[in-house]
């Protein structure tokens, strides 16, 4: 069945049980429809141990003792939030079921996530109990607002920690899942921290169902197709996958861990993958890794999520793969589909379907996906502006989060009557397409007027010899306008480095670029990927206060 009749037939279940589609009760009912199907394909590079296989029966007896631990060990009581702390698998998703269906809130978070800033987090959200593992304190301790955890493994536990094993004797695999009204809150996830401390995401049990209503028309979720998720699983947009998953038993493949670009390459190829859901950063590193060296030919669609995808990337992936075969022949190449959306949207806010005969780019978004997003463009009051001038994009709908946990600060200037600001400057043309010019945080004040740092990227990352490239405006010498500086990640030799900068000085607006900057390195990047412009703006700073020259080579 396609995922409209699974969800239908899911419904039908609910209402002979009286019960509304819910979180809680989605596990109960997946169970019953798919039975011991496997749909859950867990994969690890390094640890091949750790691969394991899921079907929606063993996920909700594997949950249920969960939260029988959490009930009768710890006397878990309503919205308590639960922290998760891990190494990237499956258990941030077996965890986040268990923790809404004992009744509590659900805060996952990355295993990489910063120590000097993970102390703020924890005591902003509230967590005094963690599920954790030893390896992500592999110096210490939980810190001391954790009143107990329970841990993966039984290695270097002080008297607040637990291990699982231990904790589930005695425990039940049978448990009744609490019942949850539309506005309880079931999940905090964070953002990817690039522009300061990763900010804490409410989102209640409405946005999660409205999310798999939404999705009914989503393009990627046909039957029988073997999907792999490259991404981090505490990520809001994992934990979206999961549920939907649970709906159309699609047969789906997790990455886990420090997943390599080859790894994901060979796991295409090895597991015949007909779509590979994950983020622009992830492509990037395919991208420079190869294509030519692997098969790619059951590949039917790329999909980006959350940020979107650099042209040249987008045009070398459509190469690869088939939408559509006759007779063995190749009529259709794969589609590359950018997703632009966040964990405060809930769902993307557009849509963009990449071909082989796509022509039109620039950083075009697409359109509005037709579901249950609404989105415009407006000013800084919240007026909409007119076709082809630029401004905030803003979304609004029932996917939208419902704030950020005890920070009510950072929804200062981002709401007007109920309308959020993703934080991305763009324009709409008179048919209805988006093009970004920016996010706001990184758009280029100077004294000759604003600067988009994307479409520059854009147009630099083209030329031959660059692998990654990162527009930045620096300030210097207390000015209040900002000098243009690229930073260019490159392998080539020093002696080719005027030849690239050269190059580029041949693109459209290059004019402004001030300063190049080379390096062998990749760019520091957040705990979704993101490049963190903001700690590379300052270790630029740095290196031209010192020297003004045109070109620094070998940046640290």
């Amino acid at each position: 069945m396609s995922y409209h009749d699974n969800l239908a037939t899911i419904k039908q279940l609910l209402l002979k049980r009286k019960q509304r589609l819910s979180v809680s009760g989605l596990l109960d009912v997946a169970s019953e429809l798919h039975g011991d199907k496997n749909i859950f394909f867990q994969l690890s590079e390094h640890e091949p141990a750790k691969q394991a296989v899921f079907s929606a029966q063993s996920l909700t007896r594997q949950v249920n003792l969960y939260s029988n631990i959490l009930k009768h060990k710890y006397q878990l009581s309503r919205y308590q939030r639960v922290g998760i702390l891990l190494s990237n698998s499956m258990e941030y998703h077996l965890w986040f079921m268990a923790i809404v269906r004992a009744g509590g809130i659900a805060v996952p978070m990355n295993g990489g996530f910063d120590k000097s800033e993970l102390n703020e987090y924890l005591t902003q959200t509230g967590v005094s109990l963690l599920i954790t593992e030893s390896c992500i304190w592999p110096h210490g301790f939980p810190p001391p607002q954790i009143t107990h955890y329970l841990s993966l493994d039984n290695h270097n536990l002080d008297q607040r920690g637990c291990f699982i094993a231990e904790a589930a004797k005695d425990q039940s695999d049978d448990f009744t899942a609490v019942t949850l009204s539309p506005d309880d809150v079931v999940l905090i996830v964070h953002t990817s921290g690039t522009t300061g401390i990763p900010k804490p995401v409410v989102h209640t049990d409405s946005t999660l169902v409205a999310v798999l209503l939404s999705n009914s028309k989503a393009i990627f979720t046909s039957n029988d197709e073997k999907m792999l998720l490259a991404m981090p699983c505490n990520h809001w947009i994992s934990h979206c996958a999961f549920i939907v998953t649970l709906v159309s038993s699609d047969t789906t493949w997790w990455l886990i861990q420090q997943y390599s670009a080859k790894y994901m390459l060979d796991s295409i190829d090895h597991y015949n993958i007909t779509c590979l859901i994950s983020f622009a950063g992830n492509y990037a590193r395919m991208y420079n890794q190869g294509l030519d060296n692997y098969r790619l030919d059951t590949i039917k669609m790329w999909v980006s999520v959350a940020d979107v995808s650099y042209e040249v990337h987008q045009r070398a992936f459509v190469q690869k793969g088939a939408l559509l075969r006759l007779f063995g022949r190749v009529v259709v190449k794969s589609l590359f589909i950018d997703l632009l959306g966040s964990s405060e949207t809930g769902v993307p806010a557009l849509m963009r379907s990449v071909s082989s005969f796509s022509n039109r780019f620039g950083r075009y978004l697409g359109k509005p996906i037709n579901n249950s997003l609404k989105v415009k463009v407006v000013d800084d009051f919240g007026t909409e502006v007119a076709v082809n001038q630029p401004g905030r994009l803003v979304v609004s709908g029932p996917t939208v989060f419902k704030g950020y946990w005890n920070n009510s600060e950072k929804m200062l200037g981002v709401f007007h009557d109920n309308w959020w600001w993703t934080g991305d400057i763009v324009y709409k043309d008179k048919r209805g397409r988006f093009y970004h010019l920016d996010r706001g945080v990184n758009l280029i004040e100077t004294s000759a007027g604003p600067i988009s740092s994307l479409v520059l990227e854009e147009q630099v990352i083209k030329v031959s010899g660059v692998l990654n490239a990162c527009v930045l405006g620096v300030k210097q010498r207390d000015t209040d306008s900002a000098t243009v500086a690229c930073v260019i990640r490159s392998d080539v030799s020093k002696d080719s480095y005027q030849a690239i900068v050269s190059a580029i000085k041949q693109c459209e607006l290059a004019k402004d670029i001030k300063h190049f900057v080379f390096t062998l390195n990749d760019f520091p990047r957040g705990l979704t990927g993101k490049i963190l412009k903001r700690k590379l703006k300052t270790e630029v700073s740095v290196l031209l206060q010192q020297r003004s020259d045109e070109i620094l080579h070998d940046m640290a």
